[in-house]
């Protein structure tokens, strides 16, 4: 391990703990009991490339939090207790290429939340609580090459809809093969239809103005 690698991973910590090297590229703090990432953090690690902060106590995210994050590449947030993420929360990490966010409890992802990361690849919201997602989030991606959405209490309304068709176009993105989504108001208790790589059965044209019962169409194809 160089000198530009810190690794605090497993040792229990409340809280980051401070100082480090001005000069840390590589942070390894994952596996402790950690509620809040300081919003002044970035200011003085602004060299950092690579982050693992997973399996920690986050809760929420600060607004400014990642504004000196400039030279980001890899940001995992994975199996913390977060559950919102809101607009431009990410937008100085520019360079963010993977980002993990898959185990957490967000229910509320904001369409701008991915704003100006132009070079993510990787993205991961894979078991959280989203029922759905504005696909306008995920079309500010336009480097995205994989995505994770399996895991998610997914609800085939008419929000779904959209979301439904940004599958079907980018299909080769989905890493993992199936998801579910559950029909409410149903008369069948958790109806779900499930969506795999098989897209070939899922060619109904759903409109924006659908209704609840296309989901049911969607089973009977």
């Amino acid at each position: 391990m160089d000198y530009h690698t810190i690794d605090c991973r497993d040792q229990g910590l409340p809280s980051v703990p401070n100082p480090f090297p001005l000069d840390v590229r590589k942070l390894l703090i994952a596996d402790n009991n950690i509620q809040a990432i300081p919003a002044d953090f970035f200011i003085f690690y602004g060299d950092l490339v690579y982050l693992d902060f997973r399996n920690n106590s986050l809760t929420s995210l600060e607004e400014g939090t990642f504004s000196s994050s400039t030279k980001l590449v890899y940001l995992d947030l994975s199996y913390n207790n977060l559950t919102q993420l809101e607009a431009g929360i990410f937008k100085s990490a520019e360079k963010l290429i993977k980002l993990s966010l898959g185990n957490n409890n967000l229910v509320d992802v904001d369409e701008a939340a991915f704003e100006n990361l132009e070079q993510l690849q990787v993205l991961e919201l894979n078991d959280n609580n989203l029922q759905s997602l504005n696909v306008a989030a995920l079309e500010a991606l336009p480097s995205l090459r994989t995505i994770r959405l399996e895991g998610n209490p997914w609800v085939c309304d008419c929000d779904f809809a959209n979301l439904f068709s940004w599958i079907q176009d980018n299909a080769s993105k989905l890493q993992k093969a199936k998801l579910t989504a559950v029909v409410p108001h149903s008369p069948v208790p958790q109806l779900k239809f499930f969506l795999t790589k098989a897209f070939a059965f899922l060619t109904l044209a759903l409109s924006l103005s659908c209704l609840p019962h296309a989901c049911l169409l969607l089973m009977n194809l």
